[in-house]
């Protein structure tokens, strides 16, 4: 168990380490949620929409409306509109 609490505390100090380095430190864990899940979902596939982040997250959709706005005018964060459906965005981490 001890060896555990070890690997726990490092990974969490790494993890710190991250969020400082791409300025996520001062977010919130919604704010920090949508903007992994964002990541993650643009490692799946090469883009990702707003649905997308709802559905993945299991946030409302005003939250991750809220969160989205937020990354975007701190330029964490670009929006592109479809070409095909003016409708719907995707979106890209400005990393």
């Amino acid at each position: 168990m001890k060896n555990f609490k070890k690997e726990l505390y490092s990974v969490l100090e790494m993890l710190r380490s991250i969020e400082d380095e791409i300025n996520l430190a001062g977010y919130s864990l919604t704010e920090k949620k949508v903007f992994f899940t964002i990541n993650d979902l643009n490692m799946q596939n090469t883009v990702c929409n707003i649905s997308d982040v709802i559905e993945s997250s299991g946030l409302s959709r005003s939250t991750v409306y809220k969160a989205i706005k937020k990354l975007e005018r701190n330029d964490m964060l670009q929006l592109s509109q479809s070409s095909f459906d003016k409708r719907e965005f995707f979106l890209d981490l400005s990393l």
